[in-house]
């Protein structure tokens, strides 16, 4: 619809053309004659101004901001240096590992190296410290705990995970992995898990020893000189074999004392000779089966088994550990060193202190050297003065068991040794 500006001063309104004319119209109610001069009027009130254009204001411009320029390389990195073992690392966002180009570093995570940065200990140089990132990052992006190996946390930062010798921590690690979660796996919670072994271990584990005697032949004299564990307040481990040919209730009543009794063949057979030439199963079934369940019925609690002559395969330590909870080995040969071992093995070795094969010298330095959660497995056979060299001194038996008992070294039953952490709760 046409409309006309009105100016009235400082005001312009436009109106509708129609609504002049009824103006006009308005204005002519007292007097007709002059509703054509009114007209007229208007007209040219119109054409005077349909000319002119209305002036607004022109606005003023806003002030444009400078271009933002991003960090260089160099300053993001020098940023996340000195960040190390700072609480500005939790400052740092994932444009500034993307500046310094650590490409390792994504969206997810960027919360697990800012992490690391924060409790870190360290002072890495530059070089180092992208090569540490990049493996926290790895760490973190795991899937699977399984996937976890010890080199990869070593490389995280994750300290304590190398033994006495340089090679990584085995122990250390299968503890960890106990507590680890499934996945997301950050530095800081695994180096607590870390310190808590070492901790358990210096602090709060018992150092053990476990004495074992194997042969049906040694009952007798292991029999009567029952006396001196009681005198030490020790426990031992008794391996029977031929029990058909041995007095069945001395064997009782050494577990009536609070010993244990472990099996160690029915014939004594050679576990790796007879295996490989009949077959494991002809093997157990001979030398194993029977026997163990003619103990059980004589209310015996027989849990652990011992290698006759130390001999066995990968494949009788398998079909042994789904009948017993501890299988041990035996090591007799010339030259051998006393070795502590973790408790927590179900195939462990024992050590020889039999008349020919036995070091005072090195046993009480293998004592001397125990840490918690370890435990010296030493294996002999009837104790006494014999013919044969399978057999142990009274001098010595007391020498072993006395000086275990000065270090304040507990003795074990081979199936309860594995108990260390509940013994020490």
């Amino acid at each position: 619809m046409p409309r006309i500006l009105i100016i009235f001063g400082t005001w312009t309104i436009k109106v509708p053309v129609f609504f002049l004319c009824f103006l006009g119209l308005l204005t002519g109610c007292n007097n007709g004659n002059n509703s054509q001069e009114v007209l007229v009027e208007v007209a040219e009130v119109i054409e005077s101004t349909a000319s002119e254009s209305v002036q607004l204001p022109t606005p003023t411009p806003l002030p444009v901001p400078p271009p933002v320029t991003p960090p260089t390389s160099e300053v993001s990195m020098s940023k996340i240096v000195s960040a190390q073992g700072s609480p500005d690392a939790q400052l740092l966002s994932f444009d500034d590992f993307d500046n310094a180009q650590l490409a390792c570093v994504d969206i997810e995570s960027v919360i697990a190296a800012t992490i690391y940065l924060e409790n870190t200990t360290n002072s890495l140089e530059e070089s180092e410290l992208r090569v540490r990132v990049c493996s926290v990052v790895s760490l973190y992006n795991v899937v699977n705990k399984a996937d976890l190996t010890p080199e990869l946390l070593i490389e995280s930062g994750v300290e304590g995970f190398v033994d006495d010798t340089g090679k990584p921590d085995l122990w250390a690690f299968d503890e960890v992995m106990l507590d680890a979660p499934e996945k997301n796996f950050l530095v800081p919670g695994l180096q607590k898990l870390v310190n808590a072994f070492h901790y358990n271990r210096d602090n709060v584990w018992p150092k053990q020893i476990n004495i074992s005697f194997d042969d049906g032949g040694a009952l007798d004299s292991l029999y009567e000189h029952l006396w001196r564990f009681e005198k030490y307040n020790a426990t031992i481990t008794y391996f029977v074999s031929h029990l058909a040919l041995i007095d069945e209730q001395r064997v009782l009543e050494i577990e009536a004392q609070g010993h244990e009794i472990g099996h160690h063949g029915a014939l004594h057979r050679h576990a790796a000779i007879y295996s490989k030439e009949h077959g494991v199963e002809k093997w157990l079934e001979e030398d194993i089966l029977g026997q163990l369940e003619y103990m059980k019925a004589l209310g015996l609690n027989v849990t652990t088994f011992a290698y006759p002559f130390g001999a066995r395969t990968k494949q009788t330590d398998e079909a042994l550990l789904k009948h017993f909870t501890h299988v041990r080995r035996f090591a007799a040969w010339s030259g051998l060193e006393y070795r502590n071992q973790r408790s927590d093995l179900a195939i462990m070795t024992g050590f020889s202190i039999d008349s020919h094969r036995i070091n005072l010298e090195q046993i009480f330095k293998a004592m001397d050297t125990l840490r918690g959660g370890e435990t010296l497995y030493l294996g002999t056979h009837a104790i006494g003065n014999y013919l044969s060299p399978w057999h142990i001194t009274t001098e010595n038996l007391e020498a072993v068991i006395a000086y275990a008992a000065s270090k304040d070294i507990q003795f074990c039953k081979m199936a309860e040794c594995q108990n260390f952490k509940i013994a020490s709760e």
